[in-house]
C-alpha cells in the first residue's frame, strides 16, 4: 500500500491525470482496473477517475509495487538562462536562433526548457525530488532558427492560467521578419495545413486547413541590400505560419532555405520581440518586450548577409 498527499502543483487536476504522470509505469488499464475494483481510494472513499483532487486530499494505492515505481529526478547544470522578465508566477525568457525550446530525441541535448529547469533549481524554486506530478515548462515554443521571448510558468495554477490563455487567444505575440523583397502589407487571413514538417497555405477556406491571421507592417529597408525589417503581429499561432505565409505570397523569410529562399543555410532571421498579457488574469506585467538594443535590425546584419 501507498499513501500520497495531494500537494499544492498536485490540486485542480483529473485523479487519473495526476497518477498517470506520478506513476510512469501505472498504465491506464491498469489504473482504470484498479478504481473499478476499489483499490484506489481519496479519503478513504471510493476513488473516481475523474474527481478532480484538492490540496491535502490522501490518496491510498493498494497496487503492485513495480506499477508505483519512479524515475530517479535529477538535474543537469545547463548554461544560464537569459532572463527578461520573473515573479513569483511567470518567468520571460529569450531563445537563441540554433537552441531546440524541447528535446526532440537525444535525452543529452541542450534546450530551452532544460535551461529553465536548472534557473528554477538553483535558485530553490523547483525541486524534482519534491514534486509529485509538476514538472515548469515552456508554454509554448518557438523554431530552432527563431529567437526572442518564450513564457513559461513556474506554478501549476500559473501553467494553467497560461494555457487557458492561450487557448482563448487572450496572450499576443509580435514578431520582426527579414525579407529580401517588402511583403504583403497590413492584415492577412490564409488557411494553413501542417504536411509533414511544412505547412502549406490556401487563400480560401479548404478541408483540413485552419484560419491563419497576421498583420504585416514594414518597419525598415536597405534598397542597396535588398532586405526589409516588417513586424508581424499574430492574431493566430499555427504551425510555421509567419514562414510559410510570407513564401505563399513570394516574399520568404531571407535565407529560409525550406520555405523558397535559395541563399544560405536556414539561418533566417525571425524573432518574437514582444508578448501582450493585457487581456490576461495575470495583474503584471501587461507587455514584455526585448530592449531595444537587443531587437532584430537590418544595421545588426552581417554585411554580407
Amino acid at each position: 500500500m501507498k499513501e500520497l498527499i495531494i500537494q499544492k502543483n498536485d490540486a485542480s487536476q483529473r485523479l487519473d491525470k495526476f497518477l498517470l504522470k506520478a506513476f510512469p509505469n501505472l498504465h491506464k488499464g491498469a489504473l482504470y482496473k484498479a478504481v473499478r475494483n476499489k483499490k484506489i481510494k481519496v479519503n478513504r472513499k471510493r476513488a473516481q477517475f475523474d474527481q478532480i483532487l484538492q490540496e491535502g486530499d490522501h490518496i491510498l494505492l493498494f497496487l503492485a509495487p513495480d506499477l508505483l515505481e519512479t524515475k530517479p529526478q535529477t538535474m543537469e547544470k545547463r548554461p544560464d538562462l537569459d532572463v527578461f522578465y520573473e515573479d513569483e508566477n511567470l518567468i520571460a525568457a529569450n531563445k537563441p536562433a540554433g537552441l531546440l525550446s524541447v528535446k526532440d530525441s537525444a535525452e543529452s541535448q541542450d534546450t530551452l526548457n532544460d535551461r529553465l529547469l536548472w534557473h528554477l533549481y538553483k535558485n530553490g524554486e523547483y525541486d524534482p525530488a519534491a514534486e509529485q506530478s509538476f514538472r515548469p515548462a515552456l508554454a509554448h515554443r518557438l523554431d530552432r532558427n527563431t529567437s526572442g521571448l518564450v513564457l513559461a510558468a513556474k506554478n501549476a495554477e500559473s501553467a494553467r492560467t497560461l494555457a487557458e490563455a492561450i487557448r482563448e487567444r487572450a496572450l499576443k505575440k509580435s514578431y520582426l521578419a527579414v525579407t529580401r523583397k517588402k511583403p504583403v502589407q497590413g492584415h492577412i487571413e490564409v488557411w494553413l495545413k501542417k504536411e509533414g514538417t511544412k505547412a502549406l497555405i490556401s487563400e480560401s477556406p479548404k478541408d483540413g486547413y485552419d484560419s491563419a491571421i497576421m498583420d504585416v507592417h514594414t518597419i525598415e529597408e536597405d534598397p542597396v541590400r535588398h532586405l526589409c525589417l516588417s513586424q508581424i503581429d499574430l492574431h493566430t499561432g499555427r504551425f510555421h505560419q509567419i514562414r510559410a505565409t510570407l513564401a505563399h505570397f513570394h516574399t520568404p523569410l531571407a535565407r529560409d532555405v525550406k520555405y523558397g529562399d535559395k541563399k544560405g543555410k536556414g539561418d533566417y532571421r525571425l524573432q518574437a520581440w514582444k508578448i501582450s498579457l493585457e487581456n490576461t488574469p495575470f495583474e503584471k506585467p501587461a507587455v514584455i518586450e526585448i530592449p531595444k538594443s537587443e531587437r532584430l535590425s537590418l544595421k545588426t546584419l552581417p554585411a554580407d548577409f
